[in-house]
């Protein structure tokens, strides 16, 4: 099979997500919006989203939930949105044979799932091997179609390692080891951003007149700001639903979503100092996190006073103070207007996600999920983009200081390969993962 060669894919994939194509090309541009660095956060929303997604989906398969197949959509969306890519890369040929070869994982995942809950052994075995057959297929998909570069055996040794990965993220939640299960959901998701690092390294070294690097400390700040918000969100959609259906796995949701929190604080001391950071945590933890929690509460209770009492104080109260220490913080370099707008967008889209979940429209929940899930990447880019502006002799020669360990593994477990790290993101759509956001469990 001829294939072409890698060039366009690149500014094909930054229209897919809004905001993403925003100065790609500009001669002189922030050091976290440069052609390179743009691409690698095009990849990382892509990327971490159909994690997001494939878990969230395999759990609500399992435990049947009602928009299990609204879920399933959602994912087959994103990777419609993947195709185009793909094809851009390898024509309209190759693009055809990625989703063929990938329809055998998606299909494999969800019997999996399904065979699973309903214990019906074979059928397990039987998407296992469809699974295995991916693997497989992949493999020697990506080995034809980097020409050699990535050699078929390292390819489908390295698409076993994550498809075992996604299966026991899967496993533990079903043997009800939650917290083996959540941490492995969080070393999973920073692993997604790490392929989105490693294939754009890749791509910019191949065509360096179109790309810069983009795994320069700033890009490395964005992408780490990029990737703690989207966690945020993913976290807290399943979370919050799981609070609502009072789920057994809710309070080990809530400690991820603790994880979560304290990563974000380690990012923001590292510019600001503990001092700053730890008033960042008592806004978000006071004003945001405790207060969605009281919006399950409310909502499972049928108060509708004290849901639109929660809801004003995250789109209203929370969005302004958050606004505004985000503005002093970096001295008016993030606009108080319009970060304030933009907390309210993000405030929007969780309480849009989850009402229209608990109200039975699926379809449009999961449709407001993928847009609220992309405004996530707006914000790391205007955070991250003022913090370098405000200090860039901390981003000039080596990343900020990385961020402590929290016991969940993530930067301190980043040993796979380069080689890895291109596969995976090569072939965009292995994943499984969404989870958390807190609130206190008295919901049943």
């Amino acid at each position: 099979m001829k294939w072409n060669k890698i060039l366009a894919p690149v500014l094909g994939a930054t229209l897919l997500i809004p905001g993403m194509a925003t100065n790609v090309l500009a001669a002189e541009v922030s050091p976290t919006e440069t052609t390179g660095v743009e691409l690698r956060a095009t990849l990382d929303s892509l990327l971490s989203e159909h994690y997001a997604l494939a878990v969230d989906s395999m759990m609500k398969i399992y435990d049947e939930d009602e928009a299990a197949e609204a879920a399933i959509a959602a994912l087959d969306a994103n990777a419609a949105d993947m195709e185009p890519v793909i094809a851009s890369v390898y024509g309209e040929e190759g693009g055809a044979a990625f989703t063929e070869i990938f329809d055998k994982h998606n299909t494999g995942t969800d019997d999996y799932a399904a065979a699973v809950r309903d214990g019906d052994d074979a059928m397990k075995e039987e998407a296992l091997d469809e699974i295995q057959s991916f693997v497989d297929d992949m493999g020697a998909f990506l080995g034809t179609a980097t020409e050699g570069n990535l050699p078929e055996d390292g390819a489908t040794a390295a698409l076993r390692e994550h498809e075992d990965f996604v299966q026991n993220t899967f496993d533990l939640y079903v043997e009800g080891d939650y917290v083996a299960a959540y941490t492995s959901y969080l070393d999973g998701f920073t692993q997604i951003f790490g392929a989105g690092g490693a294939i754009s390294g890749a791509i910019s070294t191949q065509f360096p007149d179109q790309f810069s690097d983009p795994n320069t400390p700033a890009g490395d700040f964005r992408s780490t700001v990029n990737r703690i918000a989207a966690e945020h969100f993913a976290l807290a959609q399943l979370s919050m639903q799981k609070g609502y259906n009072g789920s057994e796995d809710f309070d080990f949701a809530d400690w991820a979503q603790d994880q979560n929190t304290e990563e974000f604080r380690a990012a923001l001391a590292t510019v600001y100092g503990e001092e700053a950071s730890n008033e960042f945590v008592q806004l978000w933890n006071n004003q945001h996190i405790s207060v969605q929690g009281d919006l399950v509460i409310a909502v499972a209770a049928d108060d509708k006073e004290a849901a639109e009492e929660a809801t004003n104080t995250l789109t209203s109260t929370f969005a302004k103070d958050l606004g505004t220490f985000l503005n002093t913080a970096t001295e008016d370099r993030m606009p108080l207007d319009e970060t304030i707008a933009g907390v309210k967008a993000h405030e929007t889209s969780v309480i849009d996600t989850f009402q229209q979940y608990v109200s039975g429209d699926y379809t449009t929940s999961y449709e407001t999920y993928r847009s609220g899930y992309a405004i996530m990447f707006d914000i790391g880019k205007g955070l991250s983009g003022a913090v370098v502006d405000q200090f860039p002799e901390k981003f000039e020669n080596t990343a900020p200081e990385k961020m402590p360990a929290t016991g969940l593994g993530g930067m301190a477990n980043q040993s796979n390969t380069m080689v890895l790290w291109i596969t995976l993101s090569m072939m965009i759509l292995l994943a499984a993962g969404t989870i958390t956001y807190r609130q206190t469990k008295n919901q049943q």
